[in-house]
């Protein structure tokens, strides 16, 4: 072989050997896996500011934004119980760089048959945490205690305005089942988001809110609203005065639990990098203060994408069951 000859040989397996390495970096998908996320991600949240979820999706976005080295945005899309929300997730590309903030009232949805999208539309990432629901009064209110409420309810049937948030969502059906347990008729007045909900209480509109303690601590804390009751099946280290439901025969402990999905047909390498993200995010101290900060802490809460998917299918039965019998159901 010439000299001539053997350069251009060299060259020629330079080349192939260019294209190759190329090839696997450039194309794959494999690599483009790994690199995910490599832009901004959009956290979808179902309500306004200020609730329970979207101070969930806000806590739980930052560290996990951090750790995923991109931005997770939070953005709110009210209506339907959270039903608007998740039909959106359905319409956006199943590559991870959508994400769902969802809770307890996606359960409640499928249950009505409010959302035509079925659990096995989506993908559980993780729950993150299990909320302590509650009934709560101002400090200038008349009734001091659960039995002062019970009392006036069943003298004034239909009277007493207790505020949820949402129609037919979460909070209505727990409202419903204690009316259904206590033997009283109240007045539901469902708010959009938890922030209209607390200053309608605090105005004086509302007798009573339904809420959990987590967008209202700071006023819980300052003693401008007082809880009544809680919905726990034991009583909270943190409130050892508070009656829990079963202290009045009232066998309701359904607490609204937050989480995370995406849409189905996500990757799995991607849907596992986010499940391992969420949670590392749950114990970074950021999220450990706003935990301990807003009583987040009261009731486990963590499960893994696999035991959050089976959690979220246990609920939808047992609200199907709830709420064919209060007749929401037919």
């Amino acid at each position: 072989m010439t000299t001539k000859s053997r350069a251009s040989l060299i060259c020629v397996l330079l080349l192939v050997a260019v294209l190759v390495v190329g090839g696997c970096g450039g194309g794959s998908a494999t690599d483009g896996k790994a690199k995910y996320p490599e832009r901004p991600i959009e956290g979808i949240v179902g309500w306004g500011a200020g609730g329970g979820t979207d101070v969930f999706a806000r806590a739980i976005a930052k560290p996990a934004g951090e750790i995923l080295g991109q931005p997770v945005a939070v953005k709110n899309m009210p209506g339907s119980s959270g039903a608007i929300a998740g039909d959106y997730v359905t319409q956006q590309p199943a590559d991870g760089y959508t994400l769902w903030f969802m809770g307890s009232n996606y359960a409640v949805n499928v249950a009505l048959g409010r959302t035509p999208h079925k659990l096995d539309q989506y993908i559980p990432v993780a729950r993150i945490q299990h909320d302590t629901a509650m009934l709560q009064v101002t400090k200038t209110s008349k009734f001091k205690t659960i039995d002062d409420i019970i009392a006036y309810a069943k003298a004034n049937p239909g009277k007493l305005k207790v505020g949820g948030t949402g129609a037919a969502s979460f909070d209505e059906v727990v409202v419903a089942l204690w009316e259904d347990a206590a033997g009283i008729k109240v007045n539901y007045v469902p708010y959009e988001n938890g922030g209209q909900m607390q200053a309608a209480l605090l105005g004086g509109h509302l007798d009573v809110m339904f809420e959990e303690l987590g967008p209202v601590a700071g006023r819980v804390a300052d003693g401008s609203l007082i809880p009544v009751l809680a919905f726990s099946e034991k009583k909270l280290e943190k409130f050892p005065n508070l009656p829990v439901a079963p202290d009045k025969g009232w066998n309701i402990t359904l607490g609204n639990w937050r989480g995370v999905m995406v849409k189905k047909g996500t990757d799995p390498a991607v849907v596992k990098k986010l499940e391992e993200t969420f949670t590392k995010a749950k114990d970074t101290p950021t999220y450990k203060k706003v935990e301990k900060d807003t009583y987040l802490d009261l009731r486990a809460g963590y499960l893994n994408g696999k035991d959050y998917g089976a959690a979220i299918q246990k609920d939808i039965d047992i609200y199907k069951k709830a709420l064919t019998k209060l007749g929401y159901i037919k």
